[in-house]
């Protein structure tokens, strides 16, 4: 918010001609209101149906290409310093705490599933922001929001994405170890 105040001053837009504290209050509120938009998305989004986020649909399929460019861009390096915001959900994605379990991790890769949707939704809806001020302040403040909140969006986007092909075959590797002690059991009966 500083660095958008900074800005506006050196630049002397208009929103910055109104004076320091319009301006000020302006990016703030414009902070708030982002944060607001994001989270009230959230919240619908959190609604709906678990089906549509599961791990077997095609849409959330991560490719070879898609992580080779999460390698490039070193998410391994800085995903740890993205805010987990599990406690929302009662679900931290933080660490994976019961990598045994073939049911845990369909529910870490579904809570996966969920925020790349929230994140990706509010990346985009964050430059209705725009619209809160009179088109001549809108460079100055709304579009510097924005994409600032784009930007704070796609990061966990990125995490999330990265994650999901190391769950799948966490979740592929305890499948196969539970089919081979049921045909142990099977063949000592």
């Amino acid at each position: 918010m500083a660095i958008i105040v900074g800005a506006n001053l050196l630049l002397a837009t208009p929103a910055a001609v109104a004076g320091v504290w319009p301006l000020v209050l302006g990016v703030i509120f414009s902070t708030v209101a982002v944060i607001g938009l994001d989270g009230l998305l959230a919240f619908f989004i959190r609604r709906l149906p678990a089906g549509w986020f599961g791990r077997e649909r095609r849409i959330f399929f991560v490719s070879r290409r898609e992580c080779h460019v999460y390698q490039v861009l070193g998410v391994r390096r800085w995903k740890d310093k993205i805010p987990e915001l599990g406690q929302f959900t009662g679900f931290h994605k933080n660490r994976v705490y019961e990598p045994q379990s073939n049911t845990y991790v369909a529910r870490f890769i579904l809570e996966c599933n969920y925020g790349v949707v929230i994140h990706l939704v509010g990346a985009f809806f964050g430059f209705l922001i725009i619209f809160l001020y009179p088109l001549a302040w809108a460079p100055g403040m709304g579009i510097p929001v924005a994409v600032v909140n784009f930007v704070l969006n796609l990061l966990p986007t990125m995490v999330l994405r990265y994650n999901t092909p190391k769950l799948e075959a966490l979740y592929a590797l305890n499948a196969r170890r539970i089919k081979k002690n049921e045909l142990l059991m099977y063949e000592k009966l």
